[in-house]
């Protein structure tokens, strides 16, 4: 896309709930949300204070209490999901508090054990939207049917998995009131598609983003958003996912890059040094998910790359049975142990997900406080500057 449409302005992203007892309506004035960098990175700083500046402040909902004990020294005494539950809620009141009542959005990941408990807990304490992902979130509308007001999303990755969600909500009574893409050639962390569907270039966001939309359309469903995630950097990335027929984006890596981003246990200063001196690109690393997962190239994560690799299982304990889909028998490393060592600033054995715009040259790298970062998205960059997150491909 052409520098000189960047003075185009962004329209609005609106949101409205398609429970049949909810006449809730949000509209954010810049189309932006972040997305939920776990464990801990999108907290009540960075959430926010991204809805304060007109965006869509989203939490982390993923173990959370496991951080909050090893690195707060917090509910100790409480078991691994009641110890999620708890700072949770206390997460979701703090954001509400800090951005006085405005959207709060909580990111969950099907995988999770707890899912369920912690997608009920967010509704349960008022969060205006549940975006799920890590697999197809096919109950979500029977768990938070008590709650009209709070809209959920899933997240896909390709036209497929959209219209299997919108066929099993629709014969629930609900559509859904969102669907986010996350392409698996750019977004960090866990990846909706296979290895060989990311190497043979499956799934390409234009193409997904438009039939989408399209597909929504036929069934009359025009006022359901498709927000597009993965490789948007400014605002010339989200222009251009706008002309593919999203109504919004969902951002994360360059928001990893902020003052706000994991402020609760730190600042994550060596994940953000990481991030802003790397020229190396980002690799893909199996995860006890299940799924291939893009994280920042660092000695752990080397050693899980998921091509040409011999994987050697690392020995571990588990210290919270988090995901449904790990077998602690079996599984090649505690995934929890790792993602919280990286909040600890460790090198060796910190897990950095990241998306395809780490390691990646002649992109505007600073940290900046989120008030400036969001008047950049939504007016451009300087002068003379393209922080340009690469081509999509078409």
């Amino acid at each position: 896309m052409e520098d000189n449409q960047t003075d185009k302005p962004l329209p609005p992203l609106r949101l409205r709930s398609h429970h049949p007892d909810s006449e809730k309506e949000i509209t954010l004035r810049i189309p932006v949300i972040n997305g939920g960098m776990g464990v801990g990175v999108t907290g009540p700083a960075l959430a926010s204070a991204i809805t304060n500046e007109g965006g869509g402040g989203v939490l982390t909902g993923v173990v959370l209490g496991y951080p909050f004990q090893k690195i707060l020294g917090k509910l100790t005494d409480k078991k691994p999901f009641e110890a999620n539950r708890l700072a949770l809620e206390e997460w979701i009141t703090t954001t509400k508090t800090k951005c006085d009542g405005g959207f709060v959005g909580v990111n969950i990941m099907v995988a999770l054990n707890d899912f369920k408990d912690m997608a009920h807990v967010s509704a349960k304490s008022g969060v205006d939207l549940i975006i799920a992902g890590a697999g197809l979130p096919m109950a979500l509308p029977e768990i938070v049917n008590k709650f009209p007001d709070t809209m959920i999303a899933p997240i896909i990755s390709s036209v497929k998995a959209a219209r299997v969600m919108v066929k099993k909500w629709m014969a629930k009574g609900r559509a859904p009131d969102a669907i986010i893409y996350e392409s698996i050639h750019h977004s960090g962390g866990h990846q909706g598609g296979s290895i060989d569907d990311i190497l043979t270039g499956m799934h390409q966001p234009r193409d997904v983003v438009s039939e989408t939309r399209k597909m929504l359309d036929d069934q009359g469903l025009e006022d359901v958003p498709v927000i597009a995630a993965g490789g948007i950097w400014d605002k010339n990335d989200i222009l251009e996912a706008l002309s593919w027929g999203a109504q919004g984006v969902q951002m994360a890596s360059r928001f990893l890059l902020t003052v706000e981003a994991g402020l609760e246990f730190g600042g994550i200063k060596l994940f953000k040094k990481l991030f802003m001196e790397n020229d190396i690109p980002t690799i893909l690393e199996r995860s006890p998910a299940g799924l291939p997962s893009r994280a920042v190239e660092t000695p752990f994560s080397k050693r899980f790359a998921a091509i040409d690799n011999e994987i050697i299982k690392e020995p571990h304990e588990c210290p919270s049975v988090c995901l449904a889909s790990c077998d602690k028998q079996k599984s090649i490393y505690c995934i929890l142990d790792h993602l919280t060592e990286a909040l600890k600033d460790n090198l060796e054995k910190g897990l950095f997900f990241a998306g395809s715009n780490v390691g990646k040259k002649g992109i505007s790298k600073k940290i900046l406080p989120v008030k400036e970062l969001m008047d950049l998205l939504a007016h451009g960059e300087p002068a003379g500057i393209r922080a340009a997150a690469g081509a999509h491909v078409a």
